[in-house]
């Protein structure tokens, strides 16, 4: 049996030996060779503009690297002529921004097969804004689209990817354009047009914003006609923070950030209330953010199920994980009415650990010391920000504090430095301070 294998094996070894060496090189057949997304756009005669723009950017080189893996959304010549862009007038970073908006990388490649049904965000190499810019595809029966483009012709393969044509040039979206392709902020964009904030949010620069949806204006109430332009103004700031805040970089527990809006005492910008707790993150203890993290050029969308209202320092208090031990020793002492009126107040306000550390102490103290002691964190007549505090000031218990920098030192010798300034309240501002303040009049 094994003779006979063995013998079987030969026989197809030498016909196998045979046939190799009897075939010429002519009949070998191979693979035709696949050009680089470079190449092969530069080849194809449609891209002639897109292939200029990526030379110049030097981005023609990223395209070149044989082991990269790139999906890219290519505007044809007609596409950049349609789009009146003057090429010559765009700075090359500005049009290296352009064209990494058009390229998905990474190690999938979004050939149409790959493109999920329905509508998908996937991630640029644009990173203006605080992540990767991304493009809305949706790959609908009649078609596939990209930010509404339409793809013209897809799959194109290269070595290192796939090139989709596209009848239109893909801009970075600001942060109104995100909101005008959303849909749910019709009654924000309005508002927003018409007090000229579309432009602002159209425009270069780092922004926050949580946005209402046309339900959480809804359920306001609020019908724009009924309000004037400075407060609508004064509204909406109120809802815009001044620097990018991906849902990601806020802290757990509270966190206090400021608006855009300067209508506190004056001319302060008010302050907000972002808690995020177990993920969910709130606005002022009342609005959820429902959708995080609509990412623009300019900055980030977080859409909110309320309308936001400024706060009164009794509001922060009440409202601030971190200051119900304050909220609730002003409820027993009746000085809630008092710090909600018109004031303005300066609050020296300790948090709950401040509390938690004298309550040995608090517990030896009639209510009427107690007042007293809570009386001594509070200035009242004067909105008092952290880049204007005195030498010294009278509180209304008619004790004293003496500040050195950020320090405070009271007439008990007591060193406490401030733990975080600048709480913007519109009857007043707080600081956090990290102990109890004791008068000498106790």
């Amino acid at each position: 049996m094994f003779n006979k294998l063995s013998t079987g094996w030969v026989a197809i070894l030498v016909l196998c030996v045979f046939g190799f060496s009897a075939c010429d090189d002519e009949d070998v057949v191979t693979p035709p060779a696949i050009g680089t997304i470079t190449t092969i756009a530069a080849d194809d005669g449609r891209f002639t503009v897109l292939v200029s723009a990526l030379q110049r950017t030097g981005l023609d080189a990223a395209l070149n690297i044989a082991s990269s893996r790139y999906t890219v959304f290519a505007p044809t010549d007609d596409a950049f002529a349609a789009s009146g862009i003057d090429l010559a007038s765009v700075s090359d970073d500005d049009l290296a921004d352009i064209l990494r908006y058009h390229v998905i990388s990474g190690g999938t490649i979004y050939r149409s097969a790959n493109i999920p049904a329905g509508i998908t965000e996937l991630g640029t190499l644009n990173d203006e804004g605080p992540v990767a810019l991304p493009v809305t595809v949706n790959n609908a029966t009649g078609g596939i689209t990209v930010n509404g483009a339409n793809v013209v012709v897809a799959d194109v393969e290269a070595v290192n990817g796939v090139i989709h044509a596209i009848d239109a040039v893909l801009l970075p979206p600001s942060i109104a354009d995100r909101a005008i392709a959303d849909g749910r902020f019709t009654t924000l964009l309005a508002a927003l047009a018409r007090t000229g904030l579309d432009v602002t949010l159209s425009a270069d620069g780092d922004y926050t914003v949580f946005a209402p949806t046309d339900d959480a204006f809804a359920a306001a109430g609020i019908v724009l006609d009924d309000v004037t332009d400075e407060d609508l103004t004064a509204l909406l700031l109120y809802h815009v923070v001044g620097v990018a805040i991906p849902a990601g970089d806020i802290a757990s527990g509270d966190n206090f950030v400021a608006s855009l809006s300067a209508t506190g005492p004056g001319e302060s910008t008010l302050s907000l209330l972002v808690n995020q707790t177990a993920g969910a993150v709130t606005i002022n203890g009342d609005a959820t953010v429902v959708v995080a993290n609509v990412f623009a050029n300019n900055g980030v969308i977080h859409a909110i199920d309320k309308v936001l209202a400024p706060q009164s320092i009794v509001d922060f208090a009440t409202k601030a994980e971190g200051l119900s031990s304050l909220a609730g020793a002003l409820t027993g002492a009746n000085l809630v009415s008092v710090l909600s009126g018109d004031g303005p107040f300066t609050v020296f306000a300790p948090v709950n650990s401040a509390f938690e550390a004298a309550a040995d102490v608090i517990a030896t103290l009639s209510a009427e010391q107690v007042t007293n002691v809570l009386l001594y964190h509070v200035v009242a007549g004067a909105n008092v920000r952290s880049n204007a505090l005195p030498e010294a000031t009278t509180t209304v218990n008619g004790d004293m504090l003496i500040f050195n920098g950020a320090t405070i030192e009271t007439s008990t010798m007591q060193a406490v430095n401030i733990a975080l300034t600048d709480i913007q309240a519109t009857n007043g501002v707080v600081h956090l301070v990290p102990a109890v303040l004791v008068p000498t009049n106790l």
